[in-house]
């Protein structure tokens, strides 16, 4: 990374602290910043003010705080009748009257992901194409979700900038009452999810997948999808994780959609 940066005053997110110091390297959530001594301290991205991180991200980053205004989610047809009963062993009791068709989100928040690039650890995927996840559909019928290999699979978005979270609706497969398995979703800055990575959601209560314990529930998948929160999470890549599903062990994806106000495209 090439930046203007020595004697730059830097500034801590309250406003009331600051150092004189050069920027040594930016990886992840951390920032190695050089002072005029020489000693070189390592803050974390976050801790500093928010245009000393526009500075280093190259971004220029929505506020957290403002005026906020009701966003409806558009939900596909439903593709079945009836709740069949699902056996897994965190498998949260379904309650249609908690489905979710909006939220409140910041002023001019939109889908960032619709239409943006997606790979995955299935690089020639069983049926459909990868670009069915981003297409703004969520519509179940043949022809309109994507199929992984059976086992541990993820699929990624590439947001073309940072952007800060604000939600993440999922639509895996729901032409018929299914729960995935493993359902772990991601947030990092890092194409290869090495380093700041932030989790979002993990079902994975029992490790099975290698990637730690999970506390959050398996679902069962409906045309409502699922909203998960994005925590304000900074990233420009979305990772989704699953094992298969409770029906066989193949991984499906009808739409993913990621929330936040645009930022400025990054430049990678």
């Amino acid at each position: 990374m090439s930046l203007q940066s020595a004697d730059r005053v830097w500034k801590d997110a309250s406003g009331q602290n600051e150092i004189r110091a050069e920027l040594v390297s930016h990886t992840g959530d951390n920032v190695l910043l050089k002072r005029e001594n020489g000693t070189v301290i390592t803050v974390p991205l976050t801790s500093l003010s928010r245009q000393d991180q526009e500075f280093i991200t190259g971004t220029r980053m929505p506020s957290e705080t403002g005026v906020q205004e009701v966003l409806n989610i558009e939900l596909p047809k439903p593709m079945f009748i009836g709740w069949p009963r699902v056996e897994l062993p965190n498998m949260e009791v379904y309650d249609p009257s908690k489905r979710i068709k909006s939220f409140m989100a910041l002023k001019g928040t939109v889908n960032v992901a619709k239409g943006k690039r997606v790979t995955s650890s299935d690089t020639a995927p069983i049926i459909g194409d990868l670009m069915l996840v981003t297409d703004g559909d969520a519509d179940g019928s043949d022809g309109n979700f994507v199929e992984l290999m059976p086992g541990k699979q993820w699929l990624q978005i590439d947001l073309e900038a940072t952007h800060v979270i604000q939600k993440i609706a999922v639509w895996h497969f729901h032409k018929m009452a299914v729960a995935y398995i493993d359902v772990i979703i991601q947030a990092s800055d890092d194409p290869e999810f090495k380093i700041g990575v932030t989790t979002l959601w993990n079902s994975d209560h029992d490790d099975s997948s290698g990637m730690g314990k999970g506390k959050d529930p398996a679902y069962l998948e409906t045309c409502s999808g699922r909203i998960f929160e994005g925590k304000a999470a900074k990233a420009r890549y979305v990772r989704l994780w699953s094992n298969g599903n409770s029906a066989n062990d193949m991984n499906h994806y009808c739409e993913v959609q990621v929330f936040a106000v645009p930022a400025q495209k990054t430049a990678r």
